[in-house]
């Protein structure tokens, strides 16, 4: 089996003072001074979509990983669009092969040197640049179509899509590490900014600046780090091509159909972090006030950090699943992730136990 043994999180914001490698600092601090003992992980893998372009950083592993004192390690970035749910694997699989017995997790992204022109341009990378890309689609765009389709197809107006920011700012709003820590209304909402209609501001992840760093070990070292660690079950990934006429998400359903016959089902008390997630078709968010999902506010006002989005949210499952995160929690025995890129072509499904 594999273990999280520590953790250390950054507040959400924009910090312009700040470059990539203090955020990290800040964090790994943090883990450092919870762990029982500290030693040198055997490999660094750093999780970053956007880091070569917004901070004109290339061999940014190498320099993160000197940045923190780091030596004699193995070092590496893993960019694939996702929001780090390869990263995640990538460790696990490390860990679980025996190659390592410690791996670090670093997740980092920083959007606020930018203006929203810019930041927006960059996105759009993950297009097919064959074409989509150049004539000036983004990734919100194709949000805004899938949406009009689900309104159509399964017979709902804008009202139906409050209930999600509703519920995150609420929950981001008692997480002290949240972004955008208050609450809104149905009116606040449905009279926000247009982005590309019919989605506005307040149904967009909330880019911010911030770290997440992670230390998963075997199980044979964990408890010389932390008494009480918390499983990785297992996790699966997959793949599956975003559909302008159908409003699912093909990669989500294959990975939860992976995860089915690979782990035990989270059958006990369980909590979801997600970046996306899938319930009956046409009525998930009428299920969501009775779900512990998202806890922390979720991208929406928790805010989104890029390729460490996954990092963070395993940080945040962790301190979850081991009584530790200072907002809304749930007395959870097992946790689920789900990370996946901005238009859901790519999907990771993580299960977490105590």
């Amino acid at each position: 089996m594999v273990s999280i043994v520590g953790c250390g999180l950054t507040k959400l914001d924009r910090y312009y003072e700040l470059s990539e490698k203090d955020l990290v600092s800040e964090a790994y601090k943090q883990l450092i001074t919870k762990i029982k003992e500290y030693d040198q992980p055997d490999i660094v893998i750093v999780s970053s979509g956007y880091i070569d372009v917004l901070g004109k950083n290339i061999l940014s592993s190498y320099k993160i990983s000197s940045g923190l004192g780091l030596q004699n390690t193995k070092v590496m970035r893993i960019e694939n669009g996702d929001n780090g749910g390869a990263s995640i694997l990538t460790a696990y699989s490390f860990i679980k092969s025996g190659v390592a017995k410690k791996v670090l997790l670093i997740g980092i992204d920083k959007f606020s040197d930018y203006p929203s022109k810019y930041v927006n341009e960059y996105l759009s990378y993950n297009l097919d640049n064959d074409y989509t890309y150049h004539v000036g689609i983004t990734p919100h765009a194709y949000s805004a179509l899938l949406m009009k389709r689900y309104m159509k197809k399964y017979n709902v107006d804008y009202e139906y899509f409050t209930k999600w920011p509703i519920k995150m700012h609420q929950n981001a709003s008692e997480n002290p590490l949240a972004y955008l820590k208050f609450k809104v209304d149905k009116n606040t909402v449905v009279n926000s900014q247009i982005v590309s209609d019919p989605l506005r501001i307040f149904d967009v992840g909330a880019r911010a600046d911030g770290a997440s760093v992670v230390l998963v070990t075997a199980d044979e070292v964990a408890k010389r780090y932390f008494d009480s660690p918390v499983k990785i079950d297992g996790i699966v990934g997959n793949i599956g091509a975003m559909n302008l006429s159908d409003p699912s998400l093909p990669s989500v359903a294959k990975a939860r159909n992976c995860l089915l016959y690979t782990s035990p089902s989270p059958r006990s008390r369980g909590l979801g972090d997600v970046y996306k997630r899938q319930a009956e078709r046409g009525k998930g968010l009428d299920v969501v006030d009775s779900l512990d999902i998202n806890l922390s506010g979720g991208l929406k006002a928790r805010g989104y950090i890029g390729g460490g989005t996954a990092i963070y949210q395993l940080g945040e499952v962790f301190l979850h699943l081991t009584n530790q995160f200072k907002g809304k929690s749930a007395n959870a025995e097992k946790g689920i992730i789900l990370s996946n890129d901005d238009l859901g072509n790519t999907s990771y499904l993580a299960v977490l136990s105590r």
